[in-house]
């Protein structure tokens, strides 16, 4: 029996699985022309696109990295705060493209309800790590 990639494995934080989906509705949501415009692809969607891989980029690396040091758990810790912060920038590149573009209200609920959960779950992980590890260094 194999496991496709896209599958959830018993491994994985919801958080990272829900990144990834964001990050593939980013995608096609930015590549669908009649959403956005192709003209204005290198100037914002491609950095709507980066900012969503990058957030779930820097939480699977944040996942792979169980750390066994000090500095092992600050690179940790600040994946997981950078992830964060590029959650709020997503959201205010979306609010830029909504009024640039006028996406549908019902479109970009949807989608920064997504990013909103993935930055909340985040939090949650971070904490729960802090206090994991707050002894251990």
């Amino acid at each position: 029996m194999s496991v496709k990639v896209s599958e959830r494995t018993d491994g994985d934080l919801l958080v990272i699985v829900k990144a990834k989906r964001m990050a593939a509705h980013t995608l096609r949501l930015t590549m669908n022309e009649k959403v956005f415009p192709k003209r204005y692809r290198f100037t914002l969607t491609n950095k709507i696109v980066d900012k969503a891989f990058s957030i779930y980029t820097l939480l699977y690396e944040a996942n792979e990295m169980y750390p066994h040091s000090q500095k092992e758990l600050d690179v940790r810790l600040y994946n997981q705060r950078l992830a964060m912060a590029y959650c709020r920038s997503l959201m205010s590149m979306i609010e830029i493209a909504k009024e640039t573009f006028g996406l549908e209200e019902k479109k970009t609920e949807y989608w920064t309800s997504m990013i909103f959960e993935v930055r909340i779950m985040t939090a949650k992980w971070l904490q729960k790590d802090v206090e994991r590890f707050k002894d251990k260094f």
